[in-house]
């Protein structure tokens, strides 16, 4: 295709491909990719042969309805709508967007855990490797993506910080404590992979994301906790913990590595919601 040409000269399939490889190019995680991909795959199908340049808005609006009436739910149904927006932007397709507003979301306040709920779930790993993906998660807010990518060398044990590649690359450093410097050093003397948790299949890539989220699984059923507990449930927690111990929303904003701090507000009032909670339990029988 020559510079002049308009992508939507390509078929359906190409301009997806095309889209992905942007993704892949500004470094979206692998997660994102591949449910972007998904979702457009969807969409594809449903067109059901109809040419992406002659899209218009109804389509949009009907594919949305579909997944709804097979049971998405809101916050799937928004992805969706972002994917589908984002990939129309993107082949210059913007006239099928007048008018288009994204599907509402629940709004609802973060779930968090307890540090005892944390601290019995550390209690049930059988391996420091295990011990160390929750207690990563739980005192520096990492998401998974970037849990899975430590390297050796981005983890300073004097300092205690591990240098971090966000999302669109931006790096940052997190902090991490003592007994967690204890174990970190424990483990990083019996490998010499570059990464800090190695795939046991390839010593040269890392873990997976789904190997973590697993591990979290198997650890919350054996502490008999009854929440679902998530690499981001464990982040969430970090965050609203954080915040009720004093540190400033905005230096919890650059521990997360939030590019707005809007997103990183929400935790005030997961924090005030937490407070209520503890007067009701000091206050609540008092007369």
């Amino acid at each position: 295709m020559s510079r002049e040409a308009s992508p939507l000269a390509l078929s359906n399939q190409e301009l997806v491909e095309l889209y992905i490889s942007h993704l892949i190019a500004r470094n979206r995680s692998e997660r994102t990719i591949r449910y972007f991909r998904s979702i457009l795959e969807s969409f594809l199908q449903f067109l059901d042969g109809k040419r992406i340049s002659e899209v218009q808005l109804y389509d949009i609006d009907l594919f949305l309805a579909r997944l709804r009436q097979s049971g998405w739910k809101p916050d799937s149904l928004y992805t969706a709508a972002v994917a589908v927006k984002r990939f129309l932007e993107f082949v210059g397709k913007e006239d099928a967007l007048r008018g288009f507003e994204l599907p509402r979301r629940e709004k609802k306040l973060p779930r968090y855990l307890e540090p005892e709920e944390v601290k019995r779930m550390v209690e049930q790993a059988d391996s420091i490797r295990d011990k160390l993906i929750v207690m990563l998660l739980f005192t520096t807010g990492l998401r998974v993506a970037e849990l899975v990518n430590i390297r050796r060398t981005d983890i300073d044990l004097e300092r205690r910080t591990i240098r971090v590649k966000g999302k669109g690359a931006k790096e940052r450093y997190v902090y991490f404590p003592q007994s967690v410097a204890e174990l970190l050093a424990a483990y990083v003397s019996s490998n010499d992979s570059e990464w800090l948790f190695p795939s046991s299949k390839d010593p040269s890539s890392h873990i997976h994301y789904t190997t973590v989220e697993r591990v979290l699984k198997t650890l919350a059923r054996k502490a008999g906790l009854s929440k679902k507990v998530t690499p981001h449930l464990l982040r969430h927690t970090f965050a609203t913990l954080s915040l009720a111990s004093g540190l400033d929303v905005r230096e919890i904003q650059e521990l997360l590595g939030h590019s707005n701090l809007n997103t990183t507000q929400v935790y005030a009032h997961v924090s005030r919601e937490r407070l209520r909670k503890d007067y009701e339990r000091v206050w609540g029988s008092v007369l």
